[in-house]
């Protein structure tokens, strides 16, 4: 089993600005600007922040190091 370390998918997330990923960096984006509004930051979780977006935990969580760039 081939084990991607986060350098791999921050690459990766370079290369491949298509569509697809833009359209989720924008989702996460969307997300967060209406749970600020509404929740303390300290109590917003990935869960909530995830299910806003549309997208699974795993997905936010290989995105999360490009998006904190």
């Amino acid at each position: 089993m081939h084990t991607v370390n986060q350098t791999e998918v921050d690459n990766e997330l370079k290369r491949n600005r298509d569509l697809r990923v833009q359209k989720t960096i924008t989702a996460i984006d969307q997300a967060f600007e209406e749970l600020i509004l509404t929740t303390d930051y300290e109590k917003i979780t990935v869960a909530e922040l995830a299910r806003r977006a549309r997208i699974n935990k795993k997905t936010f969580h290989v995105m999360a190091g490009s998006l904190l760039r």
